[in-house]
């Protein structure tokens, strides 16, 4: 019996939050067949505590680490290097799955706060429109 409860009741999976959150960025990475730097723009589709899934028109190879910028007002909020750990290549949303590899603490603090900013922003945004029609 207690294992049961052990394995049921009493484990905690630690919890990773996530804030859904369209805010521009700017990627970039090295191209490693032409050594060339890719510059992309793009937009977040969350921001998570040591990660990112954003949508570009150009997706970075799985495995290669890319240069994060989150942008607010064309001024950079954060920047980070990431590394690529999973790509979508559906043509009509193409995204990658970022997981931050440096500075992680100020990313848990700046971007999770500026993705919480950007939702309380839309939202107040969008409920002040709904009531005024």
């Amino acid at each position: 019996m207690a294992q049961v409860e052990y394995a049921t009741s009493s484990y905690k999976t630690p919890l990773h939050h996530r804030i859904i959150a369209s805010m521009p960025i700017k990627a970039s990475w090295v191209d490693s067949t032409s050594g060339e730097t890719i510059n992309v723009d793009g937009m977040t589709e969350n921001v998570g505590e040591t990660s990112a899934l954003v949508n570009l028109e150009t997706l970075p190879p799985v495995g290669s680490e890319v240069r994060l910028r989150i942008l607010e007002e064309n001024k950079t909020v954060i920047e980070v290097l990431t590394q690529v750990i999973r790509v979508e290549r559906d043509p009509s949303k193409p995204m990658a799955a970022l997981t931050v590899l440096d500075n992680i603490k100020k990313w848990k603090n700046t971007a999770m706060t500026a993705a919480q900013k950007w939702v309380t922003r839309h939202w107040q945004l969008n409920y002040e429109e709904e009531w005024v029609n």
